[in-house]
């Protein structure tokens, strides 16, 4: 794939995962590369939100999708830019979640940095107000 192939994969993966609220998981894990560097900027700091553990394969990767599946709806998730540097993506947008158990929202400016390796994701990581996402896990 070339870095206009990469952009458009991934362009198509997140107005996915907009549209579809969340249930687009298959998609984001089709384009991944089976050793992946996954991070989330939470880094599970908080037991509340333990899903955002680094994780460092596709499973991994599943199992974090299902996890915050299962804690939050996405109300929207949206990208207004993307930056390429070659095999590097940034996405730059924002997005708000409700957490099920707290109903507490958590919106935030959002920031992806995406590494490409032959047509497949090998790195993803995710920059987002933190603060927010504890809070409302915690139900403030």
């Amino acid at each position: 794939m070339t870095d206009k192939d990469n952009l458009e994969a991934l362009k198509r993966c997140y107005g996915r995962w907009h549209e579809t609220k969340g249930a687009s998981t298959e998609e984001w894990l089709d384009l991944m590369d089976d050793q992946v560097d996954f991070r989330s900027l939470a880094m599970a700091q908080n037991p509340e939100v333990r899903f955002t553990a680094p994780r460092t394969n596709k499973e991994e990767v599943r199992g974090y999708l299902q996890e915050l599946l299962d804690g939050w709806s996405m109300e929207y998730y949206t990208i207004d830019d993307y930056v390429v540097d070659g095999d590097r993506i940034c996405a730059i947008g924002s997005t708000a979640w409700i957490n099920k158990s707290t109903g507490a929202r958590a919106e935030s400016p959002k920031l992806d940095y995406v590494r490409f390796k032959d047509g497949k994701i090998v790195a993803f990581h995710e920059f987002y107000d933190t603060a927010a996402l504890i809070a409302a896990a915690c139900g403030k």
